[in-house]
């Protein structure tokens, strides 16, 4: 408990230039050799695009993380005010002035170091953030989101859409979705599988769960962990016969991603545009690169 003031008082007190300077020399050392190596392997690439410039000026002075963009330093002390809900035993916080759950298990930390990531994540100048002032949920939406987690972006769009699947295959996300979004279950439908190209007792498929109406306007969210592009072999039917159909799929996961799913799209008549700046993906040979975050799509 002392540990965690010292902790407390440091991230809320000490100018964030010192903090920066001892967070960069006390980084892991695997943290430190990914940091060098984006560093050295990009140094002589000519005519790189500005926002690697800007991620590469970031990582010279500060420590190694996904989102090296000098704006995300202002998320890193982030700290909100955490509820106990004495009848369901669970812990809370209030975003955008609506209860967010968050597993049994997690402590007090975790959930400060959960939000910090996802106030990161959706900043508007991240190449993470789903929406943007001009790309939007339509009032009266058919929404599905494949990769749900925490569900904050479900939880910011819920009062304005019609009808929500969520998709989360995380056991323990599944009870705290269910405390968040129990004020309005009469429009949420809560699918504990893995969203996938066909239907099983572990995963399901979009055109196996959605009746599909020409009529609606519906909007996809896909971040479910580089298997995005399998997901779209479950969704050939959902993709021939709606009319009005946004997307926001990520595309990091995998080196290819990008370029697969940019494709796949434009040949079905999509409208794309890849979100601004880059996100570091390491891989599983723990190499990590610059890659392309997300794709809005709409038809």
């Amino acid at each position: 408990m002392y540990m965690k003031s010292i902790k407390f008082y440091w991230q809320k007190y000490a100018p964030q230039s010192i903090q920066s300077f001892v967070k960069l020399y006390t980084d892991s050392k695997l943290n430190r050799a990914r940091r060098m190596n984006l560093l050295n392997n990009n140094m002589v690439i000519r005519n790189k695009p500005t926002e690697i410039e800007e991620a590469m000026s970031f990582l010279k002075t500060h420590r190694f993380s996904p989102l090296p963009y000098f704006w995300s330093l202002k998320y890193d002390n982030f700290t909100t005010e955490i509820y106990f809900d004495e009848q369901f035993s669970f812990h809370y916080i209030f975003f955008e002035r609506k209860k967010l759950y968050f597993p049994k298990q997690y402590t007090r930390f975790q959930i400060l170091w959960t939000m910090r990531g996802i106030l990161k994540e959706q900043d508007k100048n991240s190449p993470h953030c789903y929406l943007t002032d001009e790309f939007q949920v339509g009032n009266g939406s058919i929404v599905i989101d494949g990769g749900v987690a925490e569900g904050s972006f479900s939880l910011s769009i819920i009062e304005k859409i019609k009808k929500l699947y969520l998709i989360e295959c995380k056991p323990e996300w599944i009870e705290a979705l269910q405390l968040t979004f129990l004020p309005w279950k009469d429009k949420v439908e809560i699918i504990g599988k893995y969203l996938s190209d066909s239907d099983s007792e572990d995963t399901v498929s979009v055109d196996g769960f959605i009746k599909i109406d020409q009529n609606e306007n519906y909007f996809i969210k896909l971040d479910i962990e580089g298997y995005e592009m399998k997901a779209f072999d479950g969704m050939k039917s959902f993709f021939s016969n709606t009319k009005s159909l946004k997307m926001c799929v990520c595309t990091y996961h995998r080196n290819e991603d990008a370029d697969n799913i940019y494709k796949y799209l434009i040949n079905r008549e999509f409208i794309c545009d890849f979100s601004n700046g880059y996100i570091v993906f390491v891989d599983e040979n723990e190499v990590p690169s610059f890659r392309k975050a997300l794709i809005r799509a709409e038809k």
